[in-house]
């Protein structure tokens, strides 16, 4: 009798503990549906269960083996554990729109589940392989296997990462789009073989002595280490030398580029660019690296995505003394991540990074010294941006990761105009001990109080230079923790792209309508707008952007959509309410591209070719505004050229030969549109002309906000005229 009770006690307080997991699990997904991005159902969600079931799963089974719990009452435990989010996001979507059931069931199964299971395979290797010390030795293995992603990090190349205890980590949060792919499929199936392999190993006790056992569980895994790269798994350096096999060296760069589809022009402007902002930073700054910057170039994002990680973002590693960047980017992002570079000097520990990883310095101490918001000094920006109510508290913001709350571009604002503050009123000194050492008072004598109280002061005084449409255009946009479903919406976005592509318009628009029955998505109306003008339903498309529009107000694309109704309205032949769209965007003036692609509308809308032009091919395009300049120079066609000429490949000196009359700018919006024109040039290896244009531009353009980005331009044309051929002739 006194057996049984026993028996029954240890019983009842086994239950406890499992009714106690359980309940757990069910708070704490409760809790992850009222959490950013994890409370959508997808890769966040699984991967936070993916890292707690890798530690409970295996801490609970070498429990219940010291315990001598039946297998079966695990079992069944472990499948409660495993339904419960699925049946609590089940419950919810009742309640809330989590997206996509399946969607998020299809991560959590690749992700959290196979981490469960690997987890418990683990600890049973542990616990039938060593006699003793198995919490220790299990949470020994959990570290290395957390560690080797961190070691990949360190020393390749990437920002992505496989691993056992998460499947698969993206690298930034820039890219929205993530899905499962064979990769991922693959890795977790091997991730359940290796370990299923070596539990059957020792559970049958197929090899005799435990320590060879050991030392081929460990064989096995540095293996797989090395061999990864071929799997897609990691990109180490000579993976990516392969790929980028070619480069050419400079007194302080060696660039590897793919070879194909970049010709030697390309490559020359390339090493000019790099060579002119290395010494420009270096007198700025007055230190630099003590090595050659390896710089990559990627023939275009979805290359840099598959080997590098990062599609839509540049990236510097300083610690490798490394840039990472695009064909199609490079020449927006090469003089700040080359400034990430350059504050390896000043950083902390083996990363050579801010203090603490602090974003806010990292980002900041480069848009502070690049000084550039889209052509515009960074101060001008940050002043009308606080003057109309886009507003950040810069001690919260240079906390932690605090970084990362607000959409991007207002904490890159932020942390650059305020680090630029620092620089000015206390000297590069000062803020190289602040950026290393994360203490004000040690650097500038004063709290951080103090030093936000002094820049919203500086922001006050200064001038308003941008209107609030402006800046609306700027930042009226959501961060990815606000938006809604950012990443099965980027996904289907994606796939409704290669729907078009394929010409299965029917399939491509049920997808974006199925977006749009979940939240305003401006790529969603465009697409499903170019699909009704292919299929000459414009009423349908007028309609459509009708009934949306006003959802998008104090946001770029509200002007965006106002022009497209205007494109509609023509198709339309309402040629009154299209031309008031156009005057509307025109006066408005949220952006002086926008602008100038409504004035070249009316100026076509006159010359009667705007409806034909809506409709052409590129090619007629061109043609049509090659037509349009024949009698006058029309300023707002010259970007629109460009572009073209870009995509159908029409030589510069058709471009520079297409003027009616010396290109001569009467106003600051001229000068813009030849400071663009200049740019072009030069990256198409021009210099004569693209300093000519650039000199021109610069004469029209004082007390504008381009100003200075202009000014800079004229002076690197004349930098790469003069320094041609030391640069051209030192690269090998």
């Amino acid at each position: 009798m006194k057996e049984l009770r026993v028996v029954n006690i240890k019983y009842f307080n086994d239950k406890i503990v499992f009714g106690l997991l359980l309940f757990f699990i069910i708070i704490f997904s409760f809790y992850l549906f009222h959490i950013p991005l994890a409370s959508t159902f997808g890769y966040e969600f699984a991967a936070t269960f993916g890292v707690l079931f890798f530690l409970l799963s295996g801490l609970v089974n070498l429990w219940r083996l010291k315990k001598g719990i039946p297998s079966k009452v695990y079992f069944k435990f472990s499948l409660a554990i495993l339904l419960l989010p699925i049946l609590i996001a089940l419950l919810t979507s009742f309640i809330k729109d989590i997206c996509s059931f399946w969607f998020g069931v299809s991560f959590y199964l690749i992700i959290a589940a196979v981490s469960f299971v690997v987890s418990f395979f683990l600890s049973e290797i542990i616990y039938n392989t060593f006699p003793k010390f198995h919490k220790t030795i299990f949470f020994i293995a959990i570290l290395i296997i957390a560690f080797i992603p961190v070691c990949e990090l360190y020393t390749n190349p990437q920002v992505y990462f496989y691993s056992p205890i998460i499947g698969f980590f993206p690298g930034t949060v820039y890219d929205e789009d993530l899905s499962i792919t064979l990769s991922l499929i693959l890795y977790r199936a091997l991730n359940l073989l290796y370990f299923s392999l070596f539990y059957f190993i020792v559970k049958r006790n197929f090899i005799k002595n435990k320590s060879i056992t050991t030392l081929l569980l460990v064989i096995v895994a540095l293996l797989f280490i090395c061999i990864s790269p071929e799997f897609g798994f990691s990109t180490d350096h000579k993976k990516l030398n392969k790929v980028l096999s070619d480069k050419i060296e400079s007194q302080n760069f060696v660039i590897h580029f793919d070879k194909n589809g970049i010709d030697s022009t390309e490559i020359n402007i390339l090493l000019l660019n790099h060579e002119y902002y290395y010494e420009k930073l270096k007198n700025k700054l007055g230190f630099s690296p003590k090595e050659k910057i390896n710089s990559f170039i990627f023939n275009d994002r979805l290359q840099k995505k598959r080997y590098f990680g990062s599609e839509k973002a540049d990236v510097a590693k300083p610690w490798l003394n490394e840039i990472y960047l695009s064909r199609d980017s490079w020449e927006s992002t090469l003089n700040h991540e080359l400034v990430h570079i350059f504050s390896a000097e000043i950083g902390s520990g083996i990363f050579k990074l801010a203090h603490s990883f602090n974003p806010a310095l990292i980002e900041g101490f480069a848009e502070a010294i690049d000084d550039n918001y889209d052509d515009i000094q960074i101060h001008f920006v940050a002043a009308s941006a606080y003057n109309y109510g886009y507003k950040i508290d810069v001690q919260d913001l240079f906390r932690g990761f605090n970084f990362f709350k607000s959409f991007s571009g207002l904490s890159y604002l932020y942390a650059g105009s305020f680090s630029k503050y620092l620089i000015e009123k206390y000297g590069i000194e000062s803020y190289s001990l602040f950026y290393h050492s994360g203490n004000t008072n040690k650097a500038f004598g004063k709290s951080s109080d103090e030093l936000s109280d002094e820049y919203l002061e500086f922001l006050k005084s200064q001038k308003i230079l941008l209107s609030k449409n402006q800046i609306e255009y700027f930042f009226g946009r959501q961060s990815i923790f606000q938006k809604v479903c950012p990443r099965q919406i980027a996904s289907d976005l994606k796939e409704a792209e290669k729907l078009i592509l394929q010409k299965k318009y029917s399939e491509a628009e049920n997808l974006l309508t199925k977006i749009l029955s979940k939240t305003s998505n401006y790529a969603a109306i465009i697409g499903l707008v170019n699909i009704y003008i292919v299929h000459k339903k414009y009423d349908e498309a007028a309609a459509l952007i009708s009934n949306h529009i006003n959802e998008f107000g104090n946001t770029p694309y509200y002007y965006f959509l106002k022009l497209s109704e205007g494109d509609i309205q023509t198709l339309l032949s309402n040629d009154s309410i299209a031309e008031a769209n156009y005057k509307f965007i025109a006066e408005s003036y949220p952006h002086i591209q926008l602008k100038l692609l409504a004035d070249l509308r009316i100026e076509l809308q006159k010359n009667n070719s705007l409806k034909k032009y809506l409709v052409a091919s590129d090619s007629i395009k061109f043609h049509i505004l090659l037509e349009l300049n024949k009698g006058k120079n029309v300023i707002s066609s010259i970007i629109p050229m460009i572009n073209l000429a870009e995509k159908i490949h029409i030589s510069t000196t058709i471009l520079l030969e297409l003027s009616h009359a010396p290109l001569i700018p009467e106003n600051p919006e001229d000068g813009y549109v030849l400071f663009r024109f200049s740019k072009y040039l030069l990256k198409k290896g021009d210099l004569v002309n693209a300093r000519k244009l650039a000199s021109l531009a610069n004469r029209k353009s004082f007390g504008s906000v381009y100003y200075i980005a202009i000014k800079e331009q004229f002076e690197k044309c004349n930098w790469f005229v003069k320094n041609f051929e030391r640069i051209i002739d030192n690269g090998k």
